[in-house]
């Protein structure tokens, strides 16, 4: 990038000021301006409501001598333009944000709408977000159904206490509450596959959490209501055909990738590994759990049918004895661990056997020699974390290989941003694997932390984490999403 120095302007004088240095006095002249003519108040103190209303961080008497002012004079395109941000952006008391809502809904109700489409899935202001789902609601404006529905899908954390959340409650009062479901529904067929189909998997994902899984599975199941549409179609084949329904907006694009011609070879083999399950377990797959079923078909058949308690047990056995550590989590939360007895009662067949094959595939020599040599090299690059998949190699049936990827972009030695190269290999493999590998002694970081929660609770895949414990151990942590982690003990570096 090239840089631009001050310095230069110094060394003569100027003609003239460039232009920005032009708009940014005449900015500071504004408000210098609106600073002074608060000295007075009521509407009468206000010479041009739309300045003073551009400005944040003004006293809430300010703002409502201004808009009183607009609405005795008039709203002109201006204020229009200032009340929209007022409603849209932050810095400004919630009270009198609601006037603006209040003026600009009795006067344009499309600017209402055009100002919150786009800011409301992604406002900060949580007691704001709170309060403006209710105005919409109260008003039941019907163009904002789409808007309320991806706000909604959209995870707060100053939201996540809510029994209900805000946008939920709005959508309620506008289409009935009981019509919640029906408006998913329909708003999903409805939306355009190309230009809409964030918003058609929003509506997946909701539905599934609100506990529709049955009124999606008929859907899918009436070939009526999925002709002529590909993501409909491919869903459909996925639920009929493996028994497996995405729950979220990542998992739907991989169920479709998994329906891609290129991946025929390997959707046949899940339809054969899980037609070897029990049927009650096959009903409570998540998508991850297919990759780890063609596995077990592959090299442990019996773990396709091996009860949880089974698996449980052989895993206990397996880990004790190996050298484990674990991070230090004080502030983010109480009860955290990674204990594998602590754990159990969340663990479900899909980890345990994707644990299972851990420990098995790491048993292979060629593999760890390959694990330590990716990992050494992290050590010595500080511009990134390394990373890649674990998978079956093709066409060896059942040995195991490490899929290296470069990362998307190198931003930190603690960061690894996993490039789509490594998703499109994921769909069909393992394990998604990045390396603690800063040195050799790093054991304080052992296992996933804050950032790879986060990226397992989005991707919902099943994960490795590599951690330099010594020169010659590795840490090996199991972990998928909802912060679940199993720490499985180190690996010893191949000799020779």
């Amino acid at each position: 990038m090239h840089t631009f120095s001050p310095r230069h302007l110094a060394l003569r004088p100027q003609p003239f000021a460039p232009r920005g240095v032009v708009a940014v006095l005449a900015r500071a002249a504004l408000v210098a301006a609106v600073l002074a003519a608060g000295c007075s108040s009521g509407p009468e103190s206000v010479e041009n409501p739309a300045a003073v209303l551009s400005v944040g961080g003004q006293s809430r008497e300010r703002y409502f001598d201004a808009l009183e002012a607009a609405r005795q004079r008039g709203v002109d395109e201006e204020t229009k333009a200032a009340l929209r941000r007022m409603i849209a952006a932050d810095g400004f008391a919630i009270d009198a944000r609601e006037r603006a809502f209040d003026l600009l809904y009795e006067t344009d109700p499309k600017a209402v709408v055009a100002a919150l489409e786009n800011s409301l899935p992604r406002m900060g202001d949580v007691s704001w977000r709170r309060r403006v789902s209710e105005l919409v609601g109260e008003r039941k404006m019907q163009e904002l159904v789409p808007t309320l529905i991806r706000a909604w899908a959209n995870p707060v954390p100053g939201l996540a206490g809510d029994e209900v959340r805000p946008e939920r409650a709005a959508l309620g009062m506008i289409v009935g509450e009981d019509q919640v479901s029906a408006t998913l529904l329909r708003t999903m067929k409805d939306a355009s596959p190309t230009t809409q189909a964030n918003l058609r998997a929003r509506c997946w994902e909701l539905l599934m959490k609100s506990g529709d899984e049955a009124r999606l599975r008929a859907l899918l199941a009436d070939p009526g209501s999925t002709q002529g549409d590909a993501m409909l179609t491919d869903l459909a084949r996925v639920a009929n055909e493996l028994g497996v329904l995405p729950t979220t907006r990542e998992e739907i694009l991989w169920a479709r990738k998994l329906c891609e011609p290129s991946r025929a070879a390997f959707f046949a083999d899940a339809k054969a590994a899980l037609a070897q399950m029990p049927a009650a377990r096959r009903e409570q797959l998540e998508l991850r759990a297919i990759p780890v079923a063609v596995a077990c078909m592959k090299r442990r058949p019996s773990l396709l049918a091996t009860t949880e308690p089974d698996l449980f047990a052989e895993i206990d056995a397996r880990t004790k004895g190996r050298k484990k550590a674990s991070p230090d989590f004080t502030g983010y939360g109480d009860g955290f661990t990674e204990t594998l007895y602590q754990v159990r009662d969340r663990l479900v067949w899909s980890d345990l056997a994707a644990m299972a094959l851990a420990l098995d595939v790491l048993s292979e020599q060629a593999l760890r020699a390959h694990l330590f040599e990716v990992a050494d090299r992290d050590r010595e690059d500080r511009t990134t974390e390394y990373g890649g998949v674990v998978a079956l190699a093709a066409g060896s049936g059942s040995t195991a290989e490490f899929l290296e990827f470069e990362p998307r972009a190198k931003a930190s030695d603690i960061r690894y941003e996993s490039p789509q190269a490594l998703f499109d290999a994921l769909y069909t493999g393992l394990y998604h694997v990045h390396f603690h590998a800063q040195n050799y002694e790093n054991e304080k970081y052992a296992g996933p932390h804050i950032g790879d929660f986060a990226f397992g609770d989005s991707a919902r895949c099943n994960g490795l984490v590599f951690t330099f414990l010594s020169a010659d151990l590795l840490g090996v942590d199991f972990y998928r999403h909802g912060r679940v982690v199993v720490d499985l003990g180190a690996i010893e570096r191949p000799q020779g």
